[in-house]
């Protein structure tokens, strides 16, 4: 449950053995920077998403769907059967199944990186090169490899692929050193700044006899 929890609010980092070559590519940056730009233009936004889970060594293959609201380094994550909340202050971490939330208080790890830091965790501690061009369903997509310098890490590797018109991520790629590798696909992409910060707090009284426990 905790490493599903951490699949959820984290959506990761990564460590590269095995292209120690990567260095500070400016073809890379200049990409990078275009995206991160991209995303202060939309303060907040509405996305469906999948992630797709894969490891040889387990034989594990698994996907599942979702969708995330993001307002600046507030994000809502919803799976159907697990929903996660974080307004910067509190985190929320709801499970249907059992009518049980978890509240704790919010302290980032820094292994891990919410939703709303994606676009910018190029910046620093990581190195980056470009990797490719390619189509998919007739646009052109721009490939970016990011390499970070922590050696200590549990995950080795990330690729971004970024539209290449309008620089929009359309998906993320992470490796990790145990073989699993994580695919998070993002669909249906909409800027909203209506969105309220209520949207980020768990509200009990929307569950009745939900059970919560709090860990604050």
């Amino acid at each position: 449950m905790k490493h599903k929890i951490q699949i959820l609010i984290a959506l990761a980092v990564f460590f590269c053995s095995a292209n120690l070559m990567a260095q500070y590519d400016p073809k890379a940056k200049s990409i990078l920077d275009a995206m991160s730009e991209k995303y202060k233009l939309i303060p907040a936004f509405k996305a469906n998403f999948s992630y797709k889970i894969e490891s040889s060594e387990d034989d594990v293959s698994e996907n599942v769907k979702g969708n995330i609201v993001v307002k600046q380094n507030k994000y809502k994550i919803n799976l159907g059967s697990q929903a996660v909340y974080n307004n910067e202050e509190n985190v929320w971490v709801y499970l249907k199944e059992t009518n049980e939330v978890t509240i704790s208080g919010y302290e980032p790890d820094p292994e891990d990186l919410s939703p709303t830091e994606i676009p910018n965790m190029y910046k620093e501690g990581f190195k980056y090169r470009f990797v490719e061009e390619k189509k998919i369903d007739g646009d052109t997509y721009e490939v970016v490899e990011l390499n970070p310098e922590d050696t200590e890490l549990g995950y080795f590797k990330i690729e971004l692929t970024i539209h290449k018109q309008n620089k929009t991520l359309n998906s993320w790629k992470f490796f990790y050193k145990n073989g699993r590798q994580y695919t998070y696909f993002i669909n249906d992409f909409q800027p909203d700044n209506k969105i309220s910060d209520n949207a980020f707090v768990f509200n009990v009284a929307d569950y009745p006899g939900v059970d919560v426990i709090d860990l604050r």
